[in-house]
């Protein structure tokens, strides 16, 4: 028979290390593997997910009251969520909105595992996907939305707000947007972007001359900075599990490859690195790789411990 008491302890204990991990993440302190494991507890339990909502909904509206940092006790309530938002009504007519102008900015570190992708939804209604191991730091308030240490390739769904711009800087570069859909990949070569919708500015932080991205161009970072065209369909399919290569080196490919699955893409020769590839390789099926580039190269591909050895077929 089971016991009752026991039953509902076993409950409250993944609820407990929701609670533990939701508000280290709303301080900005979660690890990637942190991170990882609070969002498997509320995909898994509906009550998880609707406690993060309302220690959310808490910690935003002791923000709105002037409460940077919420005690314990406060975020430990469990708000009635009909209270929630006639509270959050009553609040923004009482004071108006100058309070979000003025409030300290919220600043969150987000990570995605070493292992896979994050989707992360943000307070503004805007998401990104992060790559595998990538982070990236937001800070939001009632004039301005920030992005910054930005490592590892993300793709933005940015809500638009006319009233505060979303504004990412990486590497040299400062972006700006309004309202766009756009892939960021902070190559060791130079900043590569690739705009699907909406308008984007791309701007040297040193304040020199900057270019207007349109949907279907792209901003390269490299030795010669400029505009191209790109694919759109295959700019963010990395967020699908495929990688598109149109006509680039194969050490472009072996950057993807690394990026994305942690394998490498190894070559017996520069000439060989510097062979062009065009084609759809999926993340997931490693074993289509050594298939896909003998098909369409001259090469042979030999399977090494941390991924694949490519080399001439006369070599």
């Amino acid at each position: 028979m089971v016991d009752p008491v026991a039953a509902n302890d076993q409950a409250e204990a993944p609820l407990d290390e929701v609670e533990r991990l939701a508000l280290r993440g709303l301080q900005g302190r979660l690890s990637p593997d942190e991170a990882a494991r609070l969002d498997a507890l509320c995909a898994a339990s509906p009550e998880a997910l609707a406690r993060v909502r309302d220690l959310g909904d808490v910690w935003m509206l002791s923000a709105v009251a002037g409460v940077k940092t919420p005690s314990k006790a406060t975020l430990s309530a469990r708000p009635d969520r009909r209270w929630v938002l006639s509270a959050a009504v009553v609040l923004v007519a009482a004071i108006g909105l100058g309070v979000w102008a003025f409030r300290p900015a919220d600043s969150i570190v987000y990570a995605a595992p070493s292992d896979s992708v994050r989707i992360v939804a943000l307070a503004d209604g805007s998401q990104v996907t992060l790559s595998r191991g990538s982070r990236m730091r937001v800070e939001m308030d009632g004039r301005s939305r920030t992005v910054d240490r930005l490592t590892g390739e993300a793709f933005f769904d940015v809500a638009h707000d006319a009233e505060r711009p979303f504004v990412i800087t990486t590497g040299e570069q400062r972006l700006t947007v309004l309202g766009t859909r756009f892939n960021v990949t902070p190559d060791p070569e130079g900043l590569r972007v690739d705009l699907l919708d909406g308008r984007l500015r791309v701007e040297p932080l040193d304040g020199g001359e900057g270019v207007i991205l349109e949907p279907g161009q792209g901003f390269r970072q490299h030795r010669n900075p400029g505009v191209v065209q790109i694919d759109i369909d295959g700019a963010a399919a990395w967020t699908e599990g495929r990688l598109v290569f149109d006509d680039v080196p194969l050490a472009e490919v072996a950057s993807g490859l690394l990026r994305h699955t942690g394998r490498t893409l190894s070559f017996a020769s520069p000439e060989v690195a510097r062979l062009r590839f065009s084609g759809v390789l999926r993340v997931d099926r490693p074993q289509e790789w050594t298939m896909a580039l003998e098909s369409v190269l001259p090469v042979r591909t030999t399977t090494v411990a941390d991924g694949i050895r490519v080399s001439p077929t006369d070599g």
